[in-house]
């Protein structure tokens, strides 16, 4: 019997975890709309969409490492001193972005939630840095997934997150069935979302480095290679949340509570099913870096385009049936909202997940070989681009205008760019084999 190739392991535990997870979060959205009604939900699902730009607060140590430790590996080299130089940057991390969280926070704040006139400012700042804290906390010690990854441990990345959402679950659950007011239902509601989710990978963290503390080997040079390369990585990840993570400020500013409820069920729905295919790619990352660092350039191109034919596929197919089910799914978690899903925005909604699958490959690809020059200069452009278009589309066209904008955003840019130029390096390597 042949072996099972380690990085499908990982994305089958990956599947295993997304799908108790996205089980006790669909229980957990149904009693959320319950609990706290249209308007207060609005509130969490705006704060909750902001975790994207906290999870920058990393400053791309974590991917950094991620592929430091895979190119240790292929030479069995020990990494012990790259995850304590990681932990220590992580520490200076978690205290300056939550002290500029602190002053941001009374500006952005009352901006971000003025359309829900029920809060005041206090309310506004405070929960808008609670949320932030615990975001910020959250992405900072997801550095240690990245480590679990390239170590080939991928299963561990994954079960953390399925047990932070059984507790946030069983937390909301007792939120729900206590007697509070809507608006302090809302705040313990994000209390207990965020505290699981953000407490467990950061303890993770302090283990892993713990246990690194007597093979440590901290050198200036050593960090000047972690920090530079981190330094690309969170660039990229800027201008890519200037694409993916644009949305719920501006619906914020533009749209009603009821729309902004169903862009986020909408989404929410997709996005376990692209998890799904996000879980592999996640997964086949380190084995492409390993891959490049042996020059095994063939059976990385063999990757790309295997994995994108079975995700586009795949999507086609949840797509299909999300048009059928969506409007049980909508009465199953938000039966008292009297909400409809149209079926040409399900549709909208599967074509750009579709040209994510695509787009994420290639750019799966020319991270792991670190090769990020060409995201430096089309990313950028894309999220100008996008911007410019959901502020012309959304005030017009509502939900869709957030999905148009996104879409022509992908199609125009890194579409076809990220393809032609990964198409050309492996070109370039495979003549420098010869």
């Amino acid at each position: 019997m042949r072996k099972i190739p380690t990085h499908m392991l990982v994305a089958g535990s990956a599947w295993a975890g997304r799908l108790t997870s996205a089980a006790a979060g669909l229980i957990t959205i149904r009693l959320l709309t319950e609990g706290l009604g249209t308007e207060h939900y609005a509130v969490y699902a705006i704060l909750s969409g902001l975790q994207g730009w906290y999870m920058l607060s990393d400053m791309g140590v974590g991917v950094s490492l991620q592929n430091h430790i895979s190119e240790r590996r292929a030479k069995d080299k020990s990494y012990d001193d790259f995850i304590w130089a990681a932990a220590l940057i992580a520490l200076f991390l978690v205290f300056s972005s939550i002290v500029l969280l602190h002053f941001m926070g009374t500006y952005l704040a009352p901006r971000i939630l003025g359309s829900f006139p029920f809060l005041s400012t206090e309310e506004k700042i405070h929960y808008f840095f609670v949320v932030g804290a615990l975001s910020i906390l959250m992405g900072i010690g997801s550095i240690v997934y990245r480590i679990w990854y390239a170590e080939q441990k991928g299963y561990l990345a994954n079960i953390i997150p399925a047990v932070g959402a059984l507790l946030t679950l069983a937390s909301i659950w007792i939120v729900v069935h206590t007697q509070l007011t809507a608006t302090q239902r809302l705040y313990w509601s994000l209390i207990a979302s965020f505290v699981p989710i953000a407490g467990l990978p950061v303890i993770a963290l302090i283990g892993k480095a713990a246990g690194c503390a007597g093979r440590r080997s901290f050198t200036r040079e050593l960090l000047h290679h972690l920090v530079k390369r981190a330094f690309k990585f969170w660039f990229f990840g800027l201008m890519a949340a200037g694409v993916l993570q644009i949305d719920y400020l501006l619906m914020s500013q533009y749209l009603k509570p009821n729309e902004i409820v169903i862009y986020n069920l909408g989404t929410k729905v997709f996005n376990i099913a692209f998890f799904i295919y996000a879980a592999l790619l996640a997964a086949v990352w380190p084995v492409c870096a390993e891959a490049i660092a042996r020059n095994e350039w063939g059976r990385v191109r063999k990757y790309v385009r295997d994995y994108n034919i079975a995700g586009i596929c795949f999507i086609c197919l949840v797509t299909g049936g999300m048009m059928w089910m969506m409007p049980w799914l909508v009465k199953l978690l938000a039966p008292r909202q009297h909400l409809a899903i149209p079926t040409l925005f399900t549709l909208t909604l599967g074509a750009y997940f579709a040209i994510r699958v695509w787009s994420d490959t290639y750019a799966m690809a020319l991270q792991s070989m670190s090769f990020l020059r060409p995201l430096w200069v089309i990313v950028p452009l894309q999220a100008a681009l996008n911007i410019i278009l959901q502020l012309a589309l959304i005030p017009r066209y509502g939900i869709y205008g957030v999905v148009f904008g996104l879409i022509c955003s992908f199609a125009l840019t890194v579409a076809w760019t990220l393809p032609k130029t990964l198409h050309a390096r492996f070109r370039e390597n495979s003549r420098s084999d010869m």
